[in-house]
């Protein structure tokens, strides 16, 4: 729900007449609050109301000083920005000649896909597709309350955090005229390095590219094997194959859903150079079993840490843990962009050095190409991006473990699979996944309360079409095809509600009949 507040409902709730005449505009501003509903007020509005509020003060009391009216009318505009966002007026809109304020205001409510509450008669009936009457948006909400559904995950509610940061760097980059490998990628290459607590952070085209690009740089490639997960996301596999080599899958533990190190020793052969990790759901590996046999057997360790950025193994931060890290910026990501984007961070100044190289048609000095390299380059804008959110990804974190909590004590005593933590995993939640023998019954039954979920994953990499030459059949990974048949993820996010929480525990008891 999306709302933009027209002044006339805004100085209806701050004023002792209008709200005994207007009750209605005082009741939707208090509905849309208590349903956490993302209100805005467009930055056109914002000089108008001031200003009406100051006029206001001035006439009612005339003894104040100008200083004193100016600091109350600014506490005025500072109360509603408590609840209320701006949304700018955007350079785009189509100016209505004959009502400039009107015009301005719509074109704010389309550019966050809002719509405008007013009581303004002519905005209502020339704007009826976007503008609603304080007292029909009751009615509406009213009537669809019951109907509306709990996102999966809300990437619109998760990126209106962060509004005016985001515009800001919108701004920024496309006033710089630089839009490739500039001052934005090395800021926030250095910012990541940082938080990830190594010395090297180089920003590449996504995720999967990032583990390519570490593989391609350690030489890698066809006769070779790496040892990789059976159950994770097909992209870990496709860093392999990208290069010629073959991924090796191992078996997972059960309860963590992690791959088993213990199982790993088996699957070495001669050609096995590196073996690649993955912090699956968010939750990092029991990675010392696994340091200590590839320092014994001289392979190197990559991290696919896609989807645990923040995360740590007895304290220290996924990313740091292994001979280098790739960390995916796709939008779903805890750590999000606004489009693709991916990072490799390590220890190892030359592996760095290779990866920039690579990224970059292989090229250090440019049109001088010393290998055959790649076009993977983090753009300058999503970078911008990646800063502003950076320095919330723990607060955004610590609501996600906030909510794993709940889960865990609201589930504790049905008949599903929870996720199991190991001491020392400080996991970081980008999926909350439940397991159970019924998981469609399950996932049907939450979508009738409304609750979306997701699977993943339904096919492991080993029985999808892209590896049927490789001579995997159904079988092969007991245990990653009974988990691939059982796991369900939950909503999930730093913007759920304590409603929506609440709503989403009580639809998984219900169908547990508990």
């Amino acid at each position: 729900m999306r709302y933009l507040l027209d002044i006339n409902v805004l100085l209806d709730c701050y004023d002792s007449g209008r709200q005994t005449r207007f009750p209605d505009s005082v009741n939707i501003v208090h509905t849309l609050r208590e349903l956490s509903a993302d209100i805005f007020i467009s930055s056109s509005s914002l000089d108008n109301l001031h200003f009406i509020k100051w006029k206001a003060i001035k006439d009612e009391n005339p003894q104040f000083t100008a200083r004193v009216i100016y600091e109350l009318a600014n506490r005025f505009i500072a109360s509603i920005l408590d609840y209320a966002t701006i949304a700018k007026t955007p350079s785009y809109l189509a100016l209505d000649y004959d009502d400039l304020e009107d015009s301005q205001i719509i074109a704010s409510a389309q550019a966050v896909d809002a719509k405008v509450i007013t009581r303004d008669q002519g905005l209502l009936e020339k704007y009826s597709d976007i503008a609603v009457s304080p007292t029909n948006c009751l009615l509406e909400i009213q009537q669809s309350h019951e109907q509306i559904s709990i996102s999966f995950l809300d990437l619109k509610k998760i990126n209106q955090c962060y509004m005016a940061g985001l515009e800001h760097a919108f701004d920024s980059v496309i006033n710089s005229g630089w839009y490739i490998l500039g001052k934005e990628v090395e800021a926030f290459e250095k910012a990541f390095a940082e938080y990830c607590e190594v010395p090297y952070c180089v920003g590449v085209g996504n995720g999967l590219e990032a583990l390519h690009l570490i593989v391609r740089a350690y030489g890698i490639g066809a006769g070779d094997e790496v040892i990789v997960p059976a159950n994770t996301y097909i992209a870990t596999w496709l860093a392999i194959s990208y290069t010629g080599a073959r991924p090796v899958p191992v078996e997972p533990c059960e309860a963590t859903y992690n791959i088993d190190p213990a199982r790993i020793e088996a699957a070495l052969t001669p050609n096995t150079k590196a073996i690649l990790l993955v912090h699956l759901y968010g939750q990092p590996v029991d990675f010392d079993p696994i340091l200590d046999l590839a320092q014994r057997n001289g392979l190197k360790i990559i991290e696919d840490a896609a989807q645990a950025h923040g995360a740590r193994y007895r304290g220290k931060r996924v990313g740091s843990l292994g001979d280098a890290a790739g960390f995916s910026f796709y939008p779903g990501k805890n750590l999000g962009a606004l489009g693709d984007g991916g990072a490799v961070t390590t220890h190892d100044a030359a592996l760095a050095e290779q990866v920039r190289v690579l990224r970059n048609y292989g090229s250090r000095v440019k049109y001088h190409n010393d290998v055959i390299g790649y076009n993977s380059r983090l753009d300058e804008l999503q970078a911008a991006f990646l800063r502003v959110k950076l320095p919330l990804l723990d607060a955004d974190n610590a609501r996600r473990k906030t909510i794993a909590q709940r889960y865990f004590n609201a589930f504790a005593d049905i008949g599903c699979i929870l996720p199991i933590i190991p001491e020392g995993i400080d996991p970081v939640w980008h999926l909350f996944v439940i397991r159970h023998p019924q998981r469609n019954a399950l996932q049907q039954f939450l979508a009738e309360w409304g609750i979306n979920t997701m699977i993943h994953y339904p096919i492991p990499p080993h029985l999808q079409s892209a590896y049927i030459d490789s001579g995997f059949t159904e079988g092969d990974f007991p245990v990653t095809e009974m988990i691939h048949r059982e796991v369900l993820s939950l909503p999930m996010g730093p913007t759920l509600t304590d409603a929506e929480i609440d709503r989403v525990i009580a639809g998984v008891r219900a169908f547990f009949g508990g």
